[in-house]
């Protein structure tokens, strides 16, 4: 049901919106179907619910109105769940703000009643009526001469046994029927205007200017001589062989108007031998680095610079790197002629900067361990990656322990470390081995004091000193 309504508002809108007279006015009914949201005093112990209801009117005024409303809703209670039914009517007075526009903004006052029970109770007469006054306003939007979009806010005072603020908030449709329409009083068809302009007002024989002009409340619009009928505003090229005078002519009902433009025709004059000059600053630099060549001519059409750089605007600048002396020629023509400019660099090429690359390694191990513990697997990868960038490095891995154990023994286990070492290398990162050497001296070469705990920890150690290698410098 409630689809259909509104499919049906929607529909008698459509008709409405050619046959109805514009806005707000005195002596018209309305019908306002709307749809919105109820919320109760927290001292009822209500729900908000939606809110169906329809309102009738009829405006006194422009300006006042007044209007019959009645609405329904079902709620429940948010103690027990109990079910409760409203049925609330009134009568309401609207002033209306700007009645004549398409957005009229209203006040409202108004008073009723409003019957409430409980579920089916309703129905049975088991329903308490209290009397009501609601204060609130609102906003119409014409959408066409007679339907208007409508959204209306209200308070709502209900007088029980203690009084009661509720709120009731709508949206919907407002459809108006009748009412005084103003007496149309024909205007005077407006004058018509309109302007002319060339620019530029004076011109070389063989070159072109442009037209420009725009009217007002025209229907037709001329240009003489030589051009005819135009829009009624535009622009376009004339290139006229002499002085010419040229009229816009514009009619419309309210009658005619004209403007008027005048261009200036010279001769052409003798062409002049082009000029031109090129720069480049700074004059010699370190290859690599860049310089800008500069470069003006006067009385030409067409410019290039060689080598390697090709046509070029009349006078500009351009960032150059040449890799070797250069000598730069700019050539440029124009109606009376040619002309040449050259300017010379000169570039140096520095000598390479050469850096030391070395590498080295340490590893150290826990008490009686010669697995490399993941924290040092970056620095073997340093290694590798070093080895691989210079394939004339050879070294050896040089293991050694503290001095817990035998010397003998010692031995042996600095000797695993050294190797493992050489395997991840190896197997792991593609190292010839035949670039590598593993040699364990246990105990032999501490690097601190085995009494004590840092000390033998800094012992237990690989160490390996690959030498430099002179690079050059990028």
């Amino acid at each position: 049901m409630k689809k259909r309504f509104l499919c049906m508002a929607f529909l008698l809108s459509l008709v409405m919106t050619t046959t109805c007279i514009a806005g707000e006015r005195a002596g018209a009914f309305s019908v306002s179907p709307f749809a919105g949201g109820y919320t109760f005093d927290g001292v009822q112990h209500l729900e908000t619910a939606p809110v169906y209801g329809l309102r009738l009117g009829y405006d006194l005024t422009d300006n006042w109105g007044i209007e019959g409303v009645g609405n329904y809703l079902a709620t429940e209670t948010t103690r027990g769940n109990r079910s409760i039914n409203a049925i609330s009517y009134r009568l309401d007075a609207l002033y209306n703000f700007m009645p004549e526009g398409r957005l009229v903004p209203y006040l409202a006052l108004g008073g009723g009643g409003i019957t409430a029970g409980h579920g089916s109770s309703f129905n049975a007469g088991g329903s308490n009526t209290d009397g009501t006054l609601n204060a609130g306003g609102g906003l119409k939007y014409f959408l066409a001469d007679s339907v208007a979009l409508r959204g209306d806010a209200r308070q709502l005072v209900v007088f029980d046994r203690k009084t009661i603020f509720n709120w009731e908030y709508t949206a919907g449709l407002s459809f108006l029927f009748g009412g005084n329409k103003p007496a149309m009083v024909p205007a005077a068809a407006p004058a018509p205007a309109c302007n002319l302009a060339v620019a530029p007002a004076s011109i070389i024989k063989g070159q072109s200017a442009k037209l420009s002009w725009s009217s007002e409340n025209a229907s037709d619009c001329n240009i003489q001589p030589n051009i005819g009928p135009v829009k009624l505003q535009g622009s376009m090229d004339v290139n006229p062989s002499a002085d010419t005078f040229y009229t816009l002519t514009c009619t419309g009902e309210g009658g005619r108007a004209s403007s008027d433009a005048s261009i200036t025709v010279a001769a052409p004059a003798r062409p002049q031998a082009p000029s031109c000059n090129i720069s480049v600053t700074p004059a010699s630099i370190m290859k690599g680095e860049t310089a800008t060549l500069n470069w003006t001519s006067q009385n030409a059409t067409d410019c290039v610079i060689q080598p390697a750089i090709g046509a070029v605007k009349p006078e500009g600048s351009k960032e150059i790197k040449p890799s070797v002396d250069t000598a730069y020629t700019l050539t440029c023509t124009g109606p009376g002629g040619n002309a040449t400019s050259k300017t010379d660099i000169a570039v140096t090429t520095p000598a390479p900067t050469m850096e030391e690359l070395c590498m080295t390694l340490n590893i150290e191990y826990d008490t009686d361990k010669s697995i490399i513990k993941p924290p040092y697997y970056g620095e073997v990868e340093k290694v590798a990656n070093f080895m691989k960038r210079f394939p004339q490095i050879k070294g050896t891995i040089e293991g050694h322990t503290d001095s817990v154990a035998t010397a003998k023994y010692n031995v042996k286990l600095s000797q695993r470390r050294s190797a493992g070492v050489v395997k991840m290398l190896v197997e792991k990162y593609g190292i010839d081995k035949s670039r590598l050497g593993a040699k364990g001296y246990g105990e032999a070469q501490p690097i601190a004091d085995n009494k004590t705990k840092e000390g033998r920890k800094k012992n237990r150690r690989t160490v390996a000193n690959f030498g430099c290698v002179s690079v050059e410098k990028k």
